[in-house]
């Protein structure tokens, strides 16, 4: 009877559009050349293992350790401008492979240090470059700025996809703007060391009838510790895919509803986002611990 009504609200069967994606957990070294050579293999083997993979996401900041508190020159240091010829081979590796490719890496432009993601397309193209808004405070301190919109908005094989980098997800103004762009996907990048039960993960299925896909980094870098916790979840706030406590790659096929009804919408909508409040509350020294 619940799996009929599921199927009501968000019918996959005979669905047009496909997105075969797969994200990743990278444990990272300190020195970016590394990092790239590891995302290289990396691509290459899962689309050994997995060849319709058609978007690879990796996490916020990936091409190097994460660590403005303690480190704001490091960040500086290997800060590059987003060009092709800077990134050229990330952009033939997107090329060769035909698929979108998405990472996170300190952007330094005109000066101006940027915490960004870039999506490079299957021509191996610059597509989006999102730069995170909502700074922490560690990274104010290390001189980064914040970027001008909360959310970029791109299409990935005809589906409108919002970029988003770790707590920008935390900002009423980004919240908002993710909820009324009616995406179908979000890409959802972290340097997060924790989320334990996947609490903030679950709050965030429910908040924006999208399909969410995290990427994120594992291990000690400087005395800091990543878990590695990830995931993928779907438009009816359920955590389809989960990893954590190791390095490691989700495979997931995301299955976009071609039913437009809006009555379905509105009722997928209420009907998922009417627990959130009581699990918020039931969970409240979860969330006050992230504050």
């Amino acid at each position: 009877m619940i799996s009929g009504f599921r199927s009501f609200l968000y019918n996959e069967q005979n669905a047009a559009k496909h997105l075969k994606t797969a994200s990743v957990t990278m444990s990272c070294d300190r020195d970016p050349v590394v990092n790239r050579l590891k995302i290289v293999n990396t691509v290459d083997r899962i689309k050994s293992d997995q060849p319709d993979i058609e978007l690879v996401i990796f996490g916020e900041l990936i091409l190097g350790w994460y660590n403005p508190c303690d480190m704001p020159e490091y960040h500086r240091d290997i800060a590059q401008r987003v060009t092709k010829e800077t990134l050229q081979d990330l952009a033939s590796l997107s090329l060769r492979h035909r698929i979108y490719l998405c990472f996170g890496m300190s952007e330094i432009d005109d000066g101006i240090l940027y915490n960004a993601q870039v999506l490079l397309n299957p021509k191996g193209e610059i597509q989006a470059v999102h730069r995170k808004s909502n700074l922490k405070s560690s990274e104010i301190t290390a001189n980064f700025k914040s970027g001008s919109v909360p959310v970029t908005i791109t299409d990935i094989k005809g589906l409108k996809t919002g970029i988003v980098i770790c707590s920008d997800a935390a900002n009423p103004r980004t919240m908002r703007e993710l909820m009324r762009s009616h995406l179908d996907l979000i890409i959802l990048s972290l340097a997060d060391d924790y989320d334990e039960d996947s609490f903030m993960a679950r709050c965030n299925a429910r908040m924006y009838d999208a399909w969410i896909v995290t990427a994120n980094r594992y291990g000690d870098e400087n005395g800091r510790f990543w878990d590695g916790h990830m995931v993928i979840s779907d438009p009816l706030g359920r955590l389809r895919a989960v990893g954590q406590k190791r390095e490691q790659h989700l495979v997931h096929e995301l299955i976009f509803a071609d039913d437009k009804s809006w009555l379905k919408k509105v009722l997928r909508s209420t009907l998922i986002k009417i627990p959130l409040p009581i699990y918020i509350l039931k969970n409240w020294k979860k969330v006050r611990s992230y504050y």
